[in-house]
């Protein structure tokens, strides 16, 4: 059951300046975080909070995460804000934080509690729900009609938002698109590389693909560098987020569409309501920070600049 704020042991607000806020991302290695971090660190020198910062290095390293959110609570500090790697394992961690009264917001991923004092994240199985959609109007545009054989690529079973991603997109195509056949759904096991012997070998096994998704900014760098590697441009092809691999597929003819969230706006008001939940504000408890559908158009006008772009667009604020 959800905690009222009240519970919290803090009961008397403070400035936002003697705060100390724990800032807890899946993993270092990605662009993805560190632009998360960028709208995080934006907000601390706004408000005059000492953020603290910490991730694992690759996402795969669920055990590394639990072990910072277990020191991060033991700390005590005003708030905690965490990406949580998978649904379960994160758990404990976030309740004994509730539990001793230090609220704590998630971004990004779901957890497998109602603990929380506030959550922020794109609605990840509408993420899903629209790539289909952009796969199949590239279909459309490719081969005349939404028909054939597609598959789509996962970076990490067990992790909550790309679980729901893929979700919504196998719902949307079943529900919709009635002569798309998923043939395969592959897991990159959290491993960066696997992604493009992946490509390779479903090309092999299915000569006759006519599209492929890729759920997460990972695997849809190295579809687009698998698809380059075997001089694949013109199979329909969609990915989530906008890493630099994705926008080089994305203005060379690799990708028809990527489908951008809003990470730097996810850090920035994690930081925010971190601050508010600390001083017993009541927030919201599900907050989406928004999906963005990019095509290839709009990059050549720069109507996109914003999602593609975030800290260039963000850096004078």
């Amino acid at each position: 059951m959800s905690v009222p704020l009240n519970a919290f042991a803090y009961t008397k607000g403070v400035p936002a300046k003697n705060m100390r806020i724990f800032f807890i991302v899946k993993a270092t290695e990605s662009e993805y975080w560190q632009i998360v971090l960028d709208g995080a660190k934006k907000a601390a020198n706004h408000f005059g909070v000492k953020l603290i910062a910490q991730a694992p290095t690759s996402e795969a390293d669920v055990a590394r995460q639990v072990a910072i959110l277990e020191t991060a609570v033991s700390l005590r500090p005003d708030a905690i804000v965490i990406a949580p790697t998978v649904a379960d394992a994160l758990v404990p961690g976030i309740e004994r934080a509730m539990d001793e009264g230090i609220p704590v917001i998630i971004i990004d991923s779901a957890a497998s509690t109602d603990k929380f004092a506030s959550f922020l994240a794109s609605n990840n199985y509408a993420i899903g729900q629209k790539s289909a959609d952009a796969l199949a109007e590239a279909m459309i545009k490719k081969y005349g009609k939404a028909a054939g054989k597609v598959a789509g690529i996962t970076f990490l079973s067990g992790v909550g938002s790309l679980e729901a991603r893929k979700k919504g997109f196998l719902d949307r195509i079943a529900e919709k698109y009635p002569e798309i056949e998923v043939v395969a759904f592959q897991d990159a096991q959290g491993k960066q590389g696997n992604t493009i012997g992946i490509v390779q070998d479903l090309l092999t096994a299915y000569p006759d693909l006519k599209g492929i998704y890729a759920n997460n900014q990972y695997t849809g760098d190295e579809l687009v560098r698998a698809l380059d590697i075997m001089g694949k441009k013109g199979i329909p092809a969609v990915a989530v987020d906008a890493g630099p691999q994705e926008l080089y597929g994305l203005e060379n003819g690799f990708l028809d569409a990527v489908l951008v969230q809003r990470p730097w706006v996810m850090g920035y008001a994690g930081v925010a309501y971190a601050i508010m939940a600390r001083n017993g504000i009541p927030l919201a408890k599900n907050v989406d920070t928004g999906i963005i559908v990019v095509t290839q158009e709009m990059v050549k006008s720069g109507a996109a600049d914003e999602a593609l772009k975030p800290v260039e667009f963000h850096k004078d604020w």
